[in-house]
């Protein structure tokens, strides 16, 4: 078995020792099962309707260039 050590600030330390008293676990379970969720869950959900939902706007033929001047069209800026 690995140790892998980190620091927390007094707030992150008490707020899982906190959600660790509540679940009736120790401090090192919920870590445990804290960094498995991270590396087990971090993907794409690929049922997610961003991915899987036609556009909702009709294409205008034109060219856009949206997301590369966002900032001028929500804030008037240009580059």
């Amino acid at each position: 078995m690995k140790v892998a050590q980190t620091e927390l600030t007094e707030t992150e330390y008490r707020l899982l020792q906190e959600y660790a008293k509540k679940k009736k676990l120790t401090l090192k379970e919920i870590l445990r099962q804290g960094a498995m969720r991270i590396a087990l869950e971090d993907e794409i959900q690929r049922d997610d309707p961003v991915f899987t939902e036609a556009p909702v706007a009709k294409a205008s033929g034109k060219r856009e260039r949206t997301s590369v001047e966002h900032d001028k069209y929500l804030y008037g800026l240009s580059k």
